[in-house]
């Protein structure tokens, strides 16, 4: 038996208990040990929805169900079948170092490199300097923008690439204007000190006066400037339930309340703004789950961007999630760490879901740029098969000797190999594919050379790979030959 379940939104418990007799129960429902909700007469709560998958033919086909009741029944519809462009992201390069002059120099290679949104990520705002200040101040810094965000927009959009921009709209730092303002509009306990995490308080969303200031400034930010696409972060938990806003016997409903004010603010955003792509980012992945899915239009996957675990997180990921959903980024994560991956395995880790730049482009050559240029062209090309097409786990890097992927849409396939550790000795290995159709040939390119193969033959010979070296990948595209 394989089952798979998504809580829709917070404060959900999932239980699995293995009993003595051969079967698992699984319970799943709002967590009462930190959950309480006072009905007053003639009210009603209306609990959150669960969406649970089942198939008797394992986790491949469980998966592709909850993809496609995904794509069919929760995410937006307006966006529901727009392909995710690719995207770079400034952080890696600059960090809080956000200026215009050195925006639009990363944004020639950015586009130098194919990338079809350019994003600027956090530092733009306030007295922004550090992870210390400035959350809760979204007003453009004017040392580092003079003129506003409109002279970078404009550079970018003239470069052929929309323009996209970081928040967190939920936090604050004690040293900003905002906190100043308004002490209590965090949550906190009347009588005890109040906890930072990352420097940063958390916004009181039961309170309305919180959520019209945070749907207030969004919307001018996009009111005013030309901006397409919004990173919403969120980077901490909330670590206390009190606040002024609510008397103590509420203090219980405090966690579901804010997830509930926090849907309210992307609904009403949404609504004013439809042409614009928002991406759901918690500390990495923290807000992944069906809830996020149906009002955002893509998941920040993790922090975690080493090409190596990204295999295993993403893997995971899928077993739920589909890949459209799965915002992935070639980054020198693996370099930092003094772990040699070549560009190519980057790569394809990366295009194994909704394609992103995080690269310090600054530190990229020209031949290194032509490369990276090369593999966002490929994306493209596949872009469609990977976004939208059926999923088949078909190796596995937790355990089996090497990683591998397959993808296929209307009578095309792509197929992701990847080898960590060689093992002594081995250089060939075979990879069986599925869901082809026994007698029709398909063309592809492998290790420079085209061939043309029954899917008979894919599917029950294999697909002969070599790969004599570590840290070795592939990316082979297969089409009906009509």
């Amino acid at each position: 038996m394989y089952f798979g379940v998504l809580a829709y939104s917070g404060n959900f418990k999932i239980v699995e208990e293995q009993t003595p007799y051969d079967y698992l129960n699984i319970q799943i429902g709002m967590g009462d040990t930190d959950f309480c909700w006072n009905l007053k007469k003639g009210e009603r709560f209306i609990s959150p929805k669960v969406y649970a998958g089942y198939s008797g033919k394992g986790f491949g086909e469980m998966s592709n169900l909850l993809h496609r009741f995904a794509a069919e029944c929760v995410m937006p519809k307006e966006t529901a079948k727009k392909p995710l462009r690719v995207l770079y992201n400034s952080w890696e390069a600059t960090a809080f170092d956000v200026a215009c002059d050195k925006q639009m120099k990363l944004a020639d290679k950015a586009a130098a490199a194919g990338a079809e949104l350019f994003v600027v990520d956090d530092g733009w705002f306030g007295e922004r300097s550090s992870d210390h200040l400035g959350l809760g101040d979204w007003y453009v810094n004017q040392e580092k923008f003079p003129d506003g965000l409109k002279p970078l927009i404009d550079y970018v959009n003239g470069l052929g690439m929309d323009f996209g921009i970081w928040i967190e709209p939920e936090m604050v730092n004690e040293d900003s204007g905002l906190y100043r303002a308004h002490p209590d509009w965090i949550y906190r306990y009347a009588a005890r000190p109040v906890l930072e995490g990352r420097y940063q308080y958390m916004l009181d969303l039961t309170n309305p006066e919180v959520i019209g200031f945070i749907i207030g400034f969004i919307d001018k930010l996009l009111n005013e400037n030309n901006i397409s696409y919004i990173k919403w972060d969120m980077n901490r938990a909330l670590g206390e339930c009190g606040c002024a806003h609510l008397d103590k016997e509420e203090f219980r409903s405090i966690w579901y309340r804010h997830v509930q004010g926090f849907y309210s603010i992307i609904e009403t955003l949404r609504e004013k703004h439809p042409e614009v792509e928002f991406e759901a980012c918690a500390s990495g992945g923290g807000r992944v789950d069906f809830g996020c899915m149906s009002r955002f239009d893509e998941f920040w996957t993790s922090d975690n961007t080493d090409p190596i675990d990204r295999l295993s997180i993403q893997e995971t990921y899928s077993l739920l999630y589909p890949p459209k959903y799965m915002r992935t980024w070639i980054t020198d994560a693996a370099d930092n760490d003094n772990r040699r991956v070549p560009l190519s395995f980057r790569a394809h880790c990366a295009m194994c879901g909704a394609l992103g730049i995080g690269m310090d482009l600054n530190r990229v050559g020209g031949g290194k740029l032509k490369e990276l240029a090369g593999y966002v062209e490929e994306y493209k090309a596949i872009r469609s098969v990977v976004q939208f097409g059926r999923l088949a786990r078909l190796k596995s890097c937790h355990r089996d000797d090497f990683h591998a992927l397959q993808y296929d849409k209307d009578g095309e396939a792509v197929v992701f190999v990847f080898l960590t550790l060689r093992s002594r000795g081995k250089y060939e290995y075979t990879l069986k594919l599925v869901n082809l159709k026994e007698d029709v040939l398909y063309r592809f390119v492998l290790d420079g050379k085209e061939q043309c193969l029954s899917g008979s033959y894919l599917m029950y010979h294999g697909l002969a790979l070599r790969m004599a070296a570590d840290f070795t990948s592939k990316c082979i595209r297969l089409q009906e030959i009509k």
